[in-house]
């Protein structure tokens, strides 16, 4: 810390507090909802707002005068002047995920190809193949622990194909995106040993995806890093950090958040049976399926922009430089726009307006893999049981951006 005192703690801090008590991150929806009641927008403080709705989160994430880099902000330049950590990240270029145009739109071009629905369509029966052999595993057994017996490895070995990661080395870097997505929570949820855990991690697959890109530099082969490598040292489009941290940006959002889609989407069928009987009577009910359980328990739970000019929002007059924090499992749960929301309905006709992915020019890129990856993972488990029920209720994982489970155990037959 420097001399300068630390920033208070304001009303956002207190909402974290609350929306990370084991109650509330056990089923924050209740707490969604009595946010959204206090009106459009809420002032957390320290030049922070929150968005609970559908209707403003969707009109700023699409909104073209904003920015999706934090070091914009006013809240990153006072914490500046408070935390000596955060001088690093200042002297760093963020990943893809948090520039703005032009560079955002140069990275986004080279990759988008890969995850376009119509190449995903050719991945369906590699996805099938990996998917059965999964299960496969697990025959016979009466019981399975779902994340990581199948939710986990399914996304994982398909994202670790595409990029042309060896086999071998996919256990390396899952305590690595572990770590990582801790650091996309709110600082008020980390301690300093958690901070420095997540610093190594990140320096750690920095340093092997170096490392795997001079293996590939040396020997090409038919995967996405080879061709990002020729676009960056045929025609130096890519800096060799630019390219580093593209790498890993797909390595770990191409599958950490279709984990929690498939742990998050089952937990939910198990705990509505008469949902999970349906699917099971329909089987061509899965693409309403999950994008129903992609609104009804998102995988990605909050989204960020910051305002390049002053903005009214809600009716308020948001100054240039202020951050903004929209709620996106809020808004999926909002009785505006989805009759009565709490309710999960696999044959919802406007399941398809929520907002998991995104919006805007940051729209989740893989968001065509993640759907069908989970269609075919959620509907080839449900298909192949005639029962399928908790054992046990699961562990919520101790996040607040990314939810998920731990130690989802299902009795099968």
């Amino acid at each position: 810390m420097t001399n300068v005192e630390a920033l208070e703690p304001t009303a956002g801090d207190l909402f974290f507090a609350e929306v990370f008590d084991p109650a509330n991150r056990a089923d924050p929806y209740p707490l969604y909802e009595r946010m959204r009641e206090q009106g459009p927008l809420f002032d957390a403080g320290n030049n922070l707002w929150f968005i609970f709705g559908h209707e403003l989160a969707n009109s700023l994430l699409r909104a073209k005068g904003t920015s999706s880099n934090e070091q914009n902000s006013t809240f990153f330049k006072k914490m500046l002047e408070v935390d000596e950590r955060m001088l690093k990240f200042a002297e760093e270029e963020p990943i893809m995920l948090f520039l703005d145009p032009p560079d955002h739109t140069r990275l986004r071009k080279m990759v988008s190809a890969a995850f376009t629905p119509r190449t995903v369509e050719r991945l369906v029966p590699r996805i099938q193949k990996l998917t059965d052999e999964l299960l496969d595993a697990v025959a016979g057994e009466s019981s399975f622990e779902l994340i990581e017996h199948f939710a986990h490895p399914l996304p994982v070995a398909v994202i670790c194909e595409m990029l042309g990661i060896p086999k071998s080395d996919e256990p390396l870097f899952s305590e690595w995106s572990n770590l990582l997505t801790q650091g996309l929570d709110p600082g008020v949820l980390r301690s300093e040993e958690d901070n420095e855990r997540i610093e190594v991690g990140r320096d750690e697959l920095m340093a092997y995806t170096s490392e795997l890109l001079a293996a590939r530099r040396n020997k090409p082969e038919d995967d996405l890093i080879s061709e990002l490598l020729a676009v960056r040292d045929g025609q130096d489009r890519l800096s060799e950090d630019e390219l580093v941290k593209l790498v890993v940006l797909l390595l770990v959002a191409g599958h950490e958040t279709t984990v929690n889609l498939i742990g998050n989407g089952m937990v939910a069928l198990l705990r509505h049976p008469d949902q999970l009987a349906r699917w099971q009577a329909d089987p061509a009910i899965r693409k309403s399926a999950v994008d129903e359980l992609l609104r009804y328990d998102s995988p990605v739970q909050l989204g960020m922009r910051v305002l390049v000019e002053p903005t009214e929002l809600g009716g308020v007059e948001v100054p240039a430089g202020d951050q903004v924090l929209t709620m996106l499992g809020s808004a999926n749960r909002d009785s505006a726009v989805f009759d009565d929301p709490n309710t999960l309905d696999i044959t919802r006709p406007n399941a398809a307006r929520n907002l998991s992915f995104g919006g805007g020019i940051h729209h989740c890129l893989g968001m065509a893999l993640a759907r069908v990856e989970g269609q075919i993972a959620l509907g080839s488990l449900i298909e192949r049981y005639d029962s399928i029920e908790l054992a046990s209720d699961p562990d919520v994982r101790a996040r607040l951006v990314l939810r998920g489970y731990d130690n989802v155990v299902m009795n099968v037959a």
